[in-house]
């Protein structure tokens, strides 16, 4: 009897564990898109660049932090609209454990363009 009682105690341990490091997963994730639209935010801002720049500095930091599959349903959206750049986000993250759901994160970034004068 004290045997299945383990078992499934150990069952039970190990999904909750699998859950939270999927959570800590998801919030890595949440702080290198932020960092990259940061960073394309920072880079569209000076008055001869544009969103071409701040697709390049989204797409560089993606690329070097959330490669493989784990980054592949993030979308990126880069404009700039007269005086303001706006970066943003969309993303949907796997659960990894069957029966709890997908986590979805939108973020947008904004920024003040520099002027030619």
């Amino acid at each position: 009897m004290a045997t299945a009682q383990w078992v499934l105690l150990a069952s039970f341990s190990m999904v909750f564990l699998a859950i939270l490091l999927n959570l800590v997963a998801v919030q890595y994730a949440h702080g290198v898109i932020r960092s990259a639209l940061d960073e394309g935010i920072r880079r569209a801002t000076p008055a001869p660049a544009g969103a071409a720049e701040c697709r390049d500095g989204i797409d560089e930091i993606l690329d070097g932090l959330i490669a493989g599959p784990f980054g592949d349903d993030i979308s990126t959206f880069c404009v700039v609209v007269a005086d303001q750049v706006i970066a943003s986000a969309n993303a949907t993250f796997s659960s990894w454990v069957p029966g709890v759901p997908d986590i979805s994160l939108d973020v947008e970034v904004r920024g003040v363009k520099e002027s030619d004068v």
